[in-house]
């Protein structure tokens, strides 16, 4: 049976494609007035405050601010009958110097979209569904922060969209739809300034440790894994050629195929600091922040999620094959809740992701056409999920038991 459904479902996610549809013009002025007003992470004061407006309008009951984020928000809407609670997760961050060359404008708009088509039926179904405002997805863990506040704690299921490129798809089958966990590490080494002339043998050079800690992480690649990756710039070496540097940083991000792998790899890159420290007579502070764990999809939920993207007429095929070398904060939801995001292409050309292309793309004639039908899609997914009890156990089932199924 059902979760209190009364009308047929084909009839219902009928209802849910032309309500998206009749609403066209609005969804795209929403996405496209966030596109032209590019704000970054825990900054997306006008996006934020724009969708919750218009969700407001909607007829959902919006809380902002958010697990005390300012530019975070709950959008919900309750059926008045039992069943799951469904999520959809909107990001409108944009990258620094680039504005959104990442398309977080399409997936702000597809949160609105969504809500409309299921506002048009949660009076014929059960179950409660839910759109959160997630801000600074692009380095700063706005979905960590509200994890740690319990945000996802009620939700049984969790969707989201994201462009990709010149494909589409959703990931139904590992390896498809996984990512890398990701750490970001702060560096920081302590000397003793001297004039580098006249006494150097008086100070203790922070910059030769900071050195140190390059050159031992690019002796380590050569004993790990082809997934990890390790990348980090110096962001102070010295104030003056003269003097012995006192103080040095560097940041560092450490990738690696799973949350326990990355663990382990920070465990080692750490370990070289530490002997850079020593081996220069410094001291060294570490301090590691936003954490973002691999992505675990959910291949059940992904299953429909791909039958609904080829019902709607969603162009593109191939979605993200295999494990893709990006990471999110997604993934930290993942690991809490079945979580699954279908992909979708915004041109016919391949084009670099965090790119102008991506920026323009996402303002096109066909990127927006794409954007109606994957919004569309992820709202008929929503439905599976709050009409389908067997799709929520199987999909329960499959996270608990991720690990056993797809990492051995």
């Amino acid at each position: 049976m059902s979760f209190g459904m009364s009308a047929d479902k084909t009839a219902l996610k009928e209802r849910i494609r032309v309500a998206i549809n009749s609403e066209r013009d609005h969804l795209v002025e929403v996405a496209e007035t966030i596109r032209v007003n590019p704000e970054i992470g825990y900054q997306e004061q006008m996006a934020s405050q724009l969708l919750a407006d218009h969700l407001v309008e909607t007829g959902f009951d919006v809380e902002k601010p958010y697990c005390e984020l300012e530019t975070a928000f709950r959008a919900t809407l309750r059926s008045g009958r039992p069943g799951p609670t469904v999520a959809v997760l909107a990001e409108y961050d944009a990258l620094e110097g680039i504005g959104h060359g990442c398309g977080h404008n399409l997936i702000a708009g597809s949160g609105l979209a969504t809500a409309i088509g299921m506002k048009a039926v949660m009076d014929q179904i059960g179950g409660t569904f839910v759109v959160m405002g997630t801000p600074a997805e692009e380095g700063g863990g706005g979905k960590i922060k509200m994890l740690d506040k319990g945000a996802f704690d009620d939700v049984d299921a969790a969707l989201m969209i994201h462009h990709a490129g010149n494909k589409s798809g959703a990931p139904a089958a590992w390896p498809d739809g996984t990512c890398l966990a990701v750490s970001h590490i702060e560096y920081e080494f302590f000397g003793k300034p001297s004039h580098a002339a006249n006494d150097p043998y008086n100070g203790v050079n922070a910059l030769n440790a900071v050195i140190k800690l390059f050159t031992g992480i690019d002796a380590l690649r050569q004993h790990i894994y082809m997934e990890d990756r390790i990348h980090g710039i110096i962001t102070h070496g010295g104030d003056a050629a003269n003097v012995t540097p006192k103080y040095t940083s560097a940041r560092m991000y450490v990738r690696a195929a799973s949350r326990d792998h990355l663990y382990d790899l920070v465990g080692q890159v750490n370990n070289i600091a530490r002997g850079a420290a020593l081996m220069t007579g410094c001291e060294v502070k570490i301090e590691e922040d936003n954490t973002c764990y691999d992505m675990r999809p959910s291949y059940v939920i992904g299953a429909k999620y791909q039958a609904n993207a080829e019902a709607v007429g969603l162009w593109g095929s191939g979605g993200r094959e295999g494990r893709g070398m990006h990471s999110t904060d997604f993934g930290n939801v993942s690991y809490k809740v079945p979580s699954v995001t279908l992909g979708f292409a915004i041109s016919h050309d391949a084009i670099p992701g965090h790119s102008q292309e991506v920026v323009d793309a996402s303002g096109s004639d066909f990127g927006y056409d794409q954007f109606i039908k994957a919004a569309t899609a992820q709202a008929m997914t929503a439905f599976d999920i709050l009409t389908d009890p067997t799709l929520s156990m199987q999909a329960w089932d499959e996270h608990r038991n991720w690990s056993e199924r797809y990492e051995q």
